[in-house]
């Protein structure tokens, strides 16, 4: 299986470049020397005038980001480009690798300031009349708390120009690293350059709209570290392997039976939606349970191909409801299930019942939440999948929304060691993770896929998946892709603002054939960039 993209938090990065240099003598001065070698080339490729039809100014603040900035100007001094520096910390501030490349500047006589005050650049600005090109090497990932003083004063005076060629070095600042969250104020980049691997702040929002494009480059650590981490990056040549070819002389229960159990009055869509997309994922059957006051309406809704049956937990139908569980291979519970009393019932009885692979979605999540039946979640001794978004993860876990957006990889962890189960965390970005705390991020935002029925249809293609008895982490992870492929071509179709639920669905053939193909599929792959 290829290798994924690794992301790193903050901390691990910096354990990274330390690493480096105590087992393998990969010293500091070469990192630092590779980061602005390797800026140097895509900044220029991206922005091939800059330095000639603007002026560069490269704001260094501290640490090895302002390091990397020294290094970038020197580089793009020599292939001739017009550079300006401007410092936030004086030069008995610097130290090592960093005050090394500091003094080359000196050397060569560059245009440097040191910003005693914003005032001083609120001047130069007010004196020049640019064209300019930004460089923000000031705090990069390491910053902790929010910008302060003469640092969040410059951010603002940068981001007031409305410039079109921004560049962050490794991370906007005032972007956590860690959390995606901005931290007082952010710089507002076009283009961000991460060194090494991707950090967790590049991908959660609100930061990540703060990044622009992202192009990651290499800085010569060694090859053994892409494998070390536990969060990776969803990208297509992982997933694509995890897609097996089907048996051409298999029949319908070679492919799997999957149960959808859900719909309430006024909500039958959602179950069927999720039908639809189950048998899009090339299961061999679908039956649909749902209330009996809702089964004459769901025969109206679910396709032709689909089977259905009454709910029954109580009378003389309730033993062979029974029975008939263990015939399913996967079961997907909660899509317009509702929060009637019976649920509770009915949630029981499966987590009891049924030895298979579940997923619980939607209400079946608030249910769990409702009647704190996260024991039961525990003692199961089959896969168990849970798909919350921001809402049903507060309640699941019994924390505010807010603590879940603030630091949502704190979250789904915090609900994997409550319930021992798999958990997607859905949103802009999704989160996957399992026990063995591995993570997965699924960074392709589509703005399109924020409507109704949505969450629905990937319940529907994960349990499908399952079904066909998919490992269960990788078939979240797939899901959770093939999701966000469908997505795409909807949108590229139909417009962000028109598409619906029922247009990924009618989607999925195509992330199926796409995901096959050798070639990136644009956008989604072009907005991450690994050199």
């Amino acid at each position: 299986m290829p290798t994924p993209m690794r992301i790193c938090s903050s901390a691990e990065m910096r354990d990274l470049d330390l690493i480096a240099d105590r087992d393998y003598g990969i010293e500091a001065n070469l990192l630092m020397e590779n980061a602005g070698r390797a800026a140097t080339q895509v900044i220029l490729e991206k922005y091939p005038n800059a330095g000639r039809n603007t002026e560069i100014l490269i704001f260094a603040g501290k640490g090895n980001n302002a390091g990397d900035a020294f290094v970038l100007a020197r580089r793009l001094l020599c292939l001739e480009r017009r550079v300006r520096v401007f410092h936030l910390q004086t030069e008995e501030g610097y130290k090592g690798a960093t005050l090394k490349n500091f003094q080359i500047l000196k050397r060569m006589k560059t245009k440097m300031t040191f910003l005693e005050t914003s005032s001083d650049l609120q001047e130069f600005f007010k004196s020049s009349s640019g064209p300019f090109t930004v460089v923000d090497g000031i705090l990069g990932t390491g910053l902790k708390s929010n910008l302060e003083g003469i640092f969040y004063e410059v951010v603002g005076i940068i981001n007031e120009l409305n410039l079109t060629e921004v560049i962050a070095l490794d991370i906007p600042t005032g972007v956590s690293g860690d959390t995606g969250a901005i931290l007082g104020n952010s710089i507002l980049a076009t283009l961000t350059v991460s060194f090494g691997f991707p950090k967790l702040g590049h991908f959660l929002p609100p930061g990540a709209a703060r990044r622009g494009e992202l192009i990651n480059v290499d800085i010569s650590l060694p090859p053994k570290f892409r494998k070390e981490g536990e969060k990776f990056l969803l990208m297509k040549h992982p997933m694509s392997s995890l897609l097996k070819e089907r048996d051409r002389y298999g029949h319908k229960n070679s492919f799997g039976h999957t149960l959808l159990v859900g719909g309430s009055p006024g909500r039958i869509g959602a179950i069927a939606m999720a039908a639809r997309a189950c048998h899009k994922m090339g299961t061999g059957l679908v039956t649909v349970a749902t209330w009996k006051d809702c089964f004459d309406p769901l025969l109206t809704q679910i396709p032709n191909e689909t089977m259905a049956v009454p709910l029954h937990l109580e009378g003389p139908d309730y033993e062979l409801y029974k029975e008939n569980l263990s015939s399913y291979s996967s079961i997907v519970v909660g899509p317009g299930l509702g929060l009637r009393d019976e649920g509770k019932d009915l949630l029981q009885e499966i987590l009891t019942l049924y030895h298979g692979p579940v997923v619980f979605d939607a209400d079946a999540l608030n249910l769990i939440s409702e009647y704190h039946l996260h024991d039961y979640l525990v003692n199961r001794r089959a896969p168990t999948v849970l798909t919350p978004h921001p809402g049903e993860m507060s309640r699941l876990l019994g924390v505010e929304i807010e603590a879940v957006r603030q630091d949502p990889v704190k979250a789904i962890r915090e609900a994997i060691a409550l319930t021992h189960a798999t958990v997607l965390l859905k949103g802009a970005a999704t989160l996957i993770s399992n026990p063995d705390n591995v993570l997965y991020l699924n960074h392709y935002p589509n703005d399109g896929m924020a409507t109704a029925g949505s969450g629905d249809v990937l319940a529907g293609m994960i349990g499908g998946l399952l079904g066909q008895k998919m490992d269960p982490f990788q078939a979240t992870q797939l899901g959770v892709y093939l999701h966000s492929l469908a997505g795409d071509f909807a949108a590229k179709t139909f417009g962000h603002r028109s598409m619906t639920a029922p247009d990924i669905i009618e989607n999925i053939g195509n992330a199926f054939k796409d995901i096959k193909s050798t070639e990136a599929h644009p956008p989604m792959e072009s907005r991450v960039r690994l050199l």
